[in-house]
Order: structure tokens, then C-alpha cells, then sequence
């Protein structure tokens, strides 16, 4: 008789549920956010961490608690398939778009490289200047007018 169609959280907390094992220990245990257990089960797959993640979580919960980890990868792939999310479920958390962070932080780094350089060469420019204007002046107040040519 084929299984009926069951979700990723529906067949995970149905195996957990058939061992009698809370979400605290899979917690303790595997160190994997009961939170995010949670979500798993309820099918909140748009506050899920990515695809690579899920599947690590998976492999380690079936070896510390002997699920089976085809079926659970199985039900992991139907499930995103189902959502439209096969190659990356994206975290709340990865919502602002950690691309364009970067991109910006880049471009800021690189302005104040700029501002640094124009600053510096503008003081450079004016100390030269500087120096320039009042070297012959401050040459002809020290020697006098009546010295003797060398």
C-alpha cells in the first residue's frame, strides 16, 4: 500500500512522535534550535534556514536518533519542490539581501580611501605652498644684506 503523501514536517514529527522523542532532546542532543524543530514540523518553510542546512540538521538528527535519512531528505526535497523552493530557502534573517550589504560596505570603505587620499594630497599641496612662499623670506631675514658673497 504507497504511504500518502506526507510533508517534510509531517512524516518528521510523525517518526518522532512513533519514538516518543521530544523536541528539548532532539535539542540537547544535536544542538539544533528547538525553534527551528518547530518550524520544521509546522512547514514554515520560509523562516527555514537554506536547503544545505536542513539536510545537515537531517543527517545528523536520523544517525543520533535512527530515523531513516533518505526518506527524510526524500520529504525534504518533495516538501521545497511543493513550495516552489528547491534550490534555496531563504531565512528571515537573509531577507535585507546579504549581497547588497556587501556591495555597500564596499563602496563606503572605498569612498573613505578616497576622501583619506584627497585630504592628504590637499594638505600635502598646501604645505608645499606653504613652504614655497615663505623659504625665500625666511632665507633673506637671516642672512644679511651687507654678507659677504661666498
Amino acid at each position: 500500500m504507497p504511504e500518502e503523501k506526507l510533508t517534510l514536517g509531517q512524516y518528521f514529527k510523525r517518526e518522532r512522535e512513533k519514538r516518543e522523542i521530544s523536541l528539548k532532546e532532539i535539542e540537547q542532543t544535536t544542538k539544533i534550535p528547538a525553534q527551528t524543530l518547530k518550524f520544521l514540523e509546522e512547514d514554515q518553510i520560509d523562516v527555514l534556514p537554506p536547503r544545505a542546512f536542513l539536510r545537515g540538521f537531517l543527517q545528523v538528527i536520523s544517525k543520533e536518533f535512527d530515523f531513516d535519512e533518505e526518506e527524510l531528505v526524500r520529504h525534504l526535497d518533495e516538501t521545497l519542490t511543493t513550495y516552489g523552493k528547491k534550490d534555496e530557502v531563504k531565512s528571515r534573517f537573509m531577507k535585507r539581501g546579504k549581497g547588497s550589504s556587501l556591495l555597500l560596505r564596499v563602496l563606503f570603505v572605498l569612498l573613505l580611501v578616497f576622501i583619506l587620499i584627497a585630504a592628504i594630497g590637499f594638505s600635502l599641496k598646501t604645505c608645499r605652498d606653504t613652504y614655497q612662499g615663505s623659504a625665500g623670506g625666511a632665507y633673506a631675514s637671516v642672512v644679511p644684506e651687507n654678507a659677504p658673497d661666498v
